[in-house]
């Protein structure tokens, strides 16, 4: 603890407390008379027309004037000075995280004499080098939307390439600049709201209904110093809060199997349709609780779903079989905001989300081995803003996260959670039956507080908009795990099991002994920044930024046999300094900016990153051993009934034998794989470059173009201290190791990894004017690196001591070279009140990589070695041929196009009361997107398409109300 709160210490003394933009905006200006002169002293009020909440400033001696912290919406912005009339302008629109300008000019008169002032809001941020966009709440409600997650609404700018998940609810994540999507960092009203143990591969960690969400922006690169722990996106997100009048929402949406057509392999093989269904209903409310000071807002939304699966094992026609999984959802949203005076204002917003799920069939298995989970999501945050002066501001933010959920088979969730006395897993070479192996849970808290203080120094060789600030967030895992204490018999083929053909039996097990795992796990996250926004003229703003990150993972370095740790030390990267810096030009008084900059990222380490240190140490109360240890009984692939004594008698888990090798309760040492820490291990960083153009082409009409070069580099990838080398090439022949003291493989994770991306990425966007509003994006890119780009990879490519990086150089897992977004709304003249809405998404397809398991040519253990360029093509229906680079990820999968439409009408029923009735259709032309096919030539499977990709639903129909008021 001691070295912990030394290290707060240092980063205390490298910030100051400073005001963010994370969740609020900005306004700036200068205020003159109509000759142009500069006026000081002139009273200044910003005012929020739905709530009548206020911030007030004054001029400067130059004129200028600025407010910060200021919550996103439409406001009137009036200036008052003796001598002068009244100047009011409404309808001024401030989105989250941008500053806009705003001149003000006085003409001499009465203060009684008021001018009014209609302009549209400036679209471009003349100030701003960060590359993103903005999605306000009409997109959300008035697009289709086949779940209604807003992540989903992301994948609608350039450079991202959206997850449509349906393998847990409200999972849908966003693929950045070609990154992981662990490394994205979602912000909800200012505070953290991610996963801090498994990352962001799930989307947030608490799902934010689209009804309570006002608007987000995305930052997908150069944002500022105050925004970091990520080398992707910036994910900036404000819920609703209540106006002086009361007003809310009530919906329904709901889908049923009569509008949802049979998918590819339903019909194909003539399969039963899953009896589908899904409903999402309830509501919003806001209001004063005293009128133009305080404001509540609440919204209750219920979630049904019977979600169709389908089950395709081309080997055994006989697992084929549909089924719907359950996901019953209840969500919370409740805020209220409060202006205790013209100086300060404080707000607290609390969600909640259960989401329990019933038949996950996931992977390639049956449907007996699906899975449940159970999870409840919540997170709460209050806020702080108090003006200190006229040109200062500080922010108090203090936020909770946590995530309490479990993942097991029905087995194990219904008979007092013992994983030992469920039926053991068969692995068979391209499918998985008969049990799920997962049986695990995890409680993650995290506890945020951060202080923030912005100034703004007009007249010092320009203008400064300077903030610091320093940010703390406290993360715990509490982790149970009863993984594979079923037993898991794996074997060489998809042949079915019988006691009188040797073939058949299973050539491996693996299981988890003595007893289950438990363990609890902390980490603190701290980080200082310092940010310059200097306008040094009427044309040109620099940017300046500096940040330091500081992870501190405590860890136990007891039995680490490879590295010597002193008593309670362990690995801390203390040298993250992230600078920042970028430019933007204003080229035409306010219409065409051009912009660029330079930054270096740093990614948080994830506690559950370096878990298996832990959960997988040399000395364990529990693990998981494969039998044979290293490699694989050769009895059953010869014709052979195998020697050991676990794979013997079949599929049977040989319980006393296991008792007597690994005694129950017992810390012994680890009989499998097992991960020591390294003392080098540091923090991954990105160093990003851009340059590029934003343009305003009529009052509610800008395009973008991008060029974004990203390097990330110093990726954890797992190296094997002990190396081995086959005794023959043959697929059954043992490893033997380096260290054969240690029975396996001894993993421990290098800063090795490097990915580099490069994109064109191009933007039209024309605000809701008139009859409609568009948006198109396309991205040219192209990415690569020398893993593949997900996760905390193994390098497959080792020989002995060697990593052979050369060798797994490549594609990234997520490239898509062309990525084409097209969506919008428009309502249809002469009709009263029909309205069209669309979204279009073309992509290119995702590479892998051809290989043959049957010989292990290099004899490094491992059967990824690229089969020679050429042709390649499947056999039997499904089947597909492709073009082989003989490298990693050299082969392309099948592309991907979806069209959604809605078709609604809009009933006026007098003052703010609507009634929207509306059917959509999603997946218009019913196309089949396809996963990538096996790879493998060993497999019955090489490339036939055997599954849609994630998300990949068939034709589905949806119709749904919509009552506001």
């Amino acid at each position: 603890m001691t070295r912990v709160m030394s290290w707060i210490g240092v980063v205390l003394l490298l910030a100051l407390p400073a005001n963010a933009q994370q969740g609020t905006t900005e306004l700036r200006g200068r205020v003159v008379d109509s000759q142009g002169g500069v006026l000081p002293g002139v009273t200044v009020t910003v005012r929020n027309q739905a709530t009548g909440m206020f911030r007030e400033t004054v001029s400067n001696a130059d004129g200028t004037y600025f407010v910060g912290a200021i919550v996103p919406g439409m406001y009137e912005i009036s200036a008052e000075l003796q001598g002068f009339k009244k100047y009011t302008r409404p309808d001024v629109r401030l989105e989250i995280g941008k500053t806009a300008s705003v001149e003000i000019t006085l003409s001499v008169g009465s203060l009684e004499e008021t001018v009014n002032v209609t302009a549209e809001t400036p679209l471009v941020d003349v100030t701003s080098k960060e590359v993103g966009g903005n999605i306000e709440s009409r997109d959300l409600v008035e697009l289709p939307s086949v779940n209604r997650n807003f992540v989903g609404f992301i994948g609608l700018l350039p450079g991202i390439v959206p997850n449509i998940s349906t393998e847990s609810f409200g999972s849908d994540s966003v693929n950045v600049n070609g990154g992981d999507d662990r490394y994205n960092n979602y912000l909800l009203d200012g505070a953290a709201n991610n996963d801090d143990v498994i990352g962001q591969r799930a989307g947030m960690q608490a799902r934010t209904p689209i009804e309570s969400v006002q608007e987000f922006q995305v930052l997908t690169g150069q944002f500022d110093a105050e925004f970091g722990r990520t080398t992707g996106a910036v994910v900036n997100a404000v819920t609703k809060q209540g106006t002086n009048q009361f007003r809310g929402s009530a919906f329904g949406f709901f889908q049923d199997a009569s509008l949802t057509a049979p998918d590819y392999f339903v019909k194909k093989l003539d399969l039963e349709k899953p009896d589908t269904k899904q409903q999402q209903f309830g509501g919003t409310l806001g209001g004063p609780i005293v009128r133009d000071k305080a404001h509540f807002f609440f919204s209750l939304e219920r979630v049904r779903i019977d979600d169709g699966v389908t089950v395709n094992v081309p080997s055994h026609p006989e697992f084929n079989d549909t089924t719907a999984e359950k996901t019953r959802v209840w969500n919370t949203v409740l805020r209220v905001d409060h202006q205790l005076s013209a100086n300060n204002t404080w707000g607290v917003r609390w969600l909640r989300e259960s989401s329990p799920q019933l038949n996950q069939v996931i992977g390639d298995v049956t449907l007996d081995a699906s899975r449940e989970e159970f999870d409840v999501d919540q997170t709460v945050v209050g806020t702080m803003n108090s003006v200190l002066a006229s040109n200062k501001v500080n922010t108090l933010r203090i936020g909770f996260t946590r995530e309490d959920v479990a993942f097991a088979n029905p087995c194990f969730n219904n008979n007092g959670h013992d994983q030992a006395a469920c039926e053991p897993t068969l692995a068979y070479q391209n499918f998985t039956t008969q049990q799920n192996a997962t049986a695990q849970s995890r409680v993650n808290n995290a506890y945020q507080l951060e202080d923030t203080f912005g100034w703004f120094i007009p007249g010092a060789h320009g203008d400064h908009d300077i903030k610091f600030g320093i940010q703390y967030e406290y993360v715990t895992q509490d982790f149970s795990n009863q993984g594979s204490g079923n037993g898991v018999f794996s074997f060489a083929t998809d042949r079915l099991f019988d006691p009188n053909d040797p073939s058949t039996y299973p050539e491996r097990f693996s299981i988890r002994v003595p007893g289950p795992q438990r363990y609890f796990q902390k980490g603190h996250y701290i980080s200082g920044f310092g940010q310059d926004k200097w306008r040094m003229n009427s044309k040109l703003t620099l940017s300046l930024g500096l940040r330091y990150d500081l992870d501190i993972l405590p860890i136990s370095e007891a039995d680490n046999p490879f590295y010597t740790f002193g008593e309670g030390e362990y690995p801390i990267d203390g040298n993250n300094l992230a600078p920042r810096v970028g430019f933007a030009y204003d080229l035409d008084g306010g219409r065409t900016v051009l912009h660029g900059g330079y930054g270096l990222f740093y990614n948080s380490t994830r506690v559950g990153q370096i878990s298996g240190i832990i959960s997988d140490g040399q000395f364990a109360d529990s693990f998981t051993v494969n039998l044979p240890v290293n490699g694989v009984d050769p009895g059953p692939e010869n014709g052979q009934f195998p020697t050991s004594p676990f794979l013997a008698n079949g599929p049977v888990v040989n319980r006393e034998l296991l008792a007597q090798m690994f005694p129950p309760g017992s810390r012994i040492p680890n009989g499998g794989s097992f991960s020591v820490d390294n003392p080098d291990r540091a923090t991954q960083y990105a160093h990003e470059g851009s340059v590029g153009v934003e343009r305003q082409l009529a009052p509610n009409m800008s395009a973008t173009a991008e060029y974004i070069h990203v390097a990330t580099r110093g990726v954890l990838m797992n190296k094997d201290l002990n190396p081995g080398l086959r005794t023959t090439t043959s697929r059954t022949s043992p490893v033997v190791r380096i260290h054969p003291e240690f029975p396996s493989a001894v993993s421990t994770q290098v800063n090795l990894g490097e990915t580099d991306y490069d994109a064109l990425q191009l933007g039209l966007e024309r605000r809701f004017s008139g009859f409609w509003s568009a948006r198109v994006s396309y991205t040219l890119s192209s990415g690569r690196g020398n893993f593949g780009g997900l996760g905390t990879p193994s390098n497959a490519y080792q020989l002995l001591d060697d990593m052979r990086l050369d060798l797994a150089e490549g594609p990234i897992d997520t490239d898509r070279r062309h990525n084409l977004v097209f969506s919008g709304s428009a309502l249809v003249p002469r009709t009263g009140g029909l309205n069209v809405s669309w979204i279009a998404r073309a992509m290119s397809g995702t590479p892998f990589t051809l290989t043959d398991s049957t010989t292990d040519a290099d004899r490094n253990g491992s059967f990824q070695e690229p089969l020679p360029s050429g042709s390649y093509s499947g056999e039997g229906p499904d089947a597909i041929s492709v073009d082989f680079d003989s490298k990693r990820n050299g082969a392309r999968g099948p592309g991907f196009f979806q069209l959604d439409l809605r078709l609604g009408y809009r009933l006026n029923l007098g003052g703010e009361r609507t009634v929207d009735l509306f059917g959509e259709i999603f997946n218009v032309t019913n196309r089949a997107n396809f996963a990538n096919p096996s790879g493998n030539r060993r497999s019955d499977e090489f490339l036939v398409l055997t599954d849609l990709r994630t998300g990949g639903i068939p034709r589905t129909g949806q119709f749904g109300v919509r009552f506001a008021f």
